[in-house]
């Protein structure tokens, strides 16, 4: 390898990882915001929230990689042209071509690996991140009782208190409503002092309460018209609390072993062809259906009386057309509803199938995307000759925007059926490609499309065209 493809390799992966870094970083944070309210007060521990860290960045990489990739190229030849190395380069009788040679190779590189981790890795971290969100989004908040507010937390259970110590976890001015019988009344336990405290490994809450009484209203037998109120002071008195579901608890790991968003390009390819041969099956069905209830049997017809007044319509008595009449609509009105229930299974059979092809082609639209983005990058840095981080991120950001928006738009109207999923997930590829070709031609060839100075040049020789015009 000569020493100008180690120049540039390194210049292009140092700026690469540099900006993988930092789009992985705003991906995570923006995927935190997402989830803030499942995670507040819910006492995860730091091992937890880092291995979910860690499948979410799995599953992020398919969107940080191309514009990874995109702002790498644009900084690294837009480097080059700021510091005019790539006059010089050229100068000494090397195209733009041989230039970017090593980068083209890395970049096929980089589409392969990015197939293997979009097939491979990508739906296993998708798999262990949807069984973490699930966890964490039944796991109750940690128990913390705080002064003057009304804890609701305790199925059938509301606490109040008026005081807490931090450090000895002893409390003031306890009220405890038990509504565990279901019978609207309740019971209402009232205290000066206690302590709380936990056992059975955290899935039993103890309460020591010290000098208060119970109320309780008699609901049972002959107290159900009159409902005496008891009341019965103590000085002690222990309350046990079942939280075992406060407790982080481990999600079945087949809950979403079929989902297509944790399938491989196999498994995907299997499921298409069982949803297409069911769909299939199921059209077949709706057409049989839907001519049984058009065509009425004789057999149907027999248990009604007067069955021949459908002969002829004309010669019916005003009774007998209004019954032909009724049942007719009645009939209408039953086909209608039949229909339409049955075209939205069919609608939701197909949108279900539309899918699996989209995730199906999703994994090689990766690929094709940071080798399509890489040749957009490129000749927009050797145009612009802009390096560092002004120019680049915002023409890189824009293009990427326009790149993410088009592969959303293709993806929902394919969802929807208004598109082919193949061409839904490709539409932005294609759409894409040929302004890479465009570029990559422009680029080689010197063509200063994006200089500042040659369009200043430009508007400045249109109004002198104009003004001269003018005096004229």
């Amino acid at each position: 390898m000569k020493k100008l493809d180690k120049f540039i390799l390194k210049s292009y992966l140092e700026l690469m990882l540099l900006t993988f870094s930092i789009a992985m970083f705003v991906l995570i944070l923006q995927f935190l915001w997402q989830k803030m309210e499942s995670l507040i007060g819910k006492g995860l521990d730091t091992l937890f929230i880092l291995k979910m860290l860690a499948y979410a960045s799995a599953t992020i990489v398919p969107m940080a990689l191309p514009l990874a990739i995109l702002l790498a190229s644009i900084m690294t030849m837009g480097n080059l042209g700021e510091k005019y190395e790539l006059v010089a380069i050229k100068a000494a009788g090397i195209s733009l071509w041989r230039l970017l040679a090593p980068l083209i190779i890395f970049s096929l590189f980089m589409s392969v690996v990015a197939f293997f981790f979009s097939n491979n890795v990508m739906p296993k971290a998708e798999e262990e991140l949807r069984l973490m969100i699930y966890e964490m989004k039944s796991k109750k908040p940690a128990i913390n009782i705080r002064p003057n507010e009304f804890y609701y937390e305790i199925d059938s259970y509301v606490i109040r208190i008026g005081a807490k110590d931090k450090k000895t976890n002893a409390m003031k001015d306890i009220i405890i409503y038990d509504h565990s019988d279901n019978s609207g009344s309740g019971s209402v336990t009232k205290a000066d002092s206690g302590a709380m405290k936990t056992a059975d490994n955290g899935n039993t809450l103890i309460f020591e309460l010290y000098n208060g009484e119970n109320f309780s209203e008699q609901m049972d037998g002959e107290n159900m018209i009159k409902r005496p109120l008891t009341r019965i002071k103590f000085k002690k008195e222990v309350l046990r609390f079942d939280v075992s579901n406060f407790s982080l608890q481990e999600a079945d790991s087949n809950r979403y072993k079929n989902s297509y968003k944790v399938m491989n390009i196999a498994r995907l390819s299997h499921s298409i062809d069982s949803l297409e041969v069911a769909i299939k099956k199921y059209k077949e069905f709706t057409l049989r259906v839907l001519q049984r209830d058009f065509y009425t049997t004789e057999q149907e017809k027999t248990p009604l009386p007067n069955r021949n007044f459908y002969t002829d319509y004309k010669q019916l008595n005003a009774e007998k057309k209004n019954a032909v009449d009724t049942y007719a609509y009645a009939k209408l009105d039953n086909l209608k509803i039949h229909y339409q229930n049955l075209q939205e299974n069919y609608k939701d059979d197909l949108e279900y199938l539309n899918r699996h092809k989209i995730e199906y082609h999703r994994k090689f639209a990766l690929s094709l995307a940071c080798l399509i983005l890489f040749f957009i990058g490129a000749p927009l840095g050797a145009i612009i000759k802009k390096g560092g981080l002004g120019m680049p991120i915002v023409v890189s950001v824009i293009a990427f925007i326009l790149y993410y928006v088009m592969g959303e738009m293709g993806n929902m109207l394919a969802r929807s059926n208004t598109l082919a999923p193949w061409f839904g997930m490709w539409m932005s590829s294609i759409v894409f490609l040929p302004i890479g070709i465009f570029l990559t031609i422009k680029a080689t060839s010197d063509v200063k499309i994006l200089s500042t100075e040659e369009w200043k040049r430009k508007i400045s020789t249109l109004f002198n065209k104009k003004k001269n015009k003018n005096v004229r």
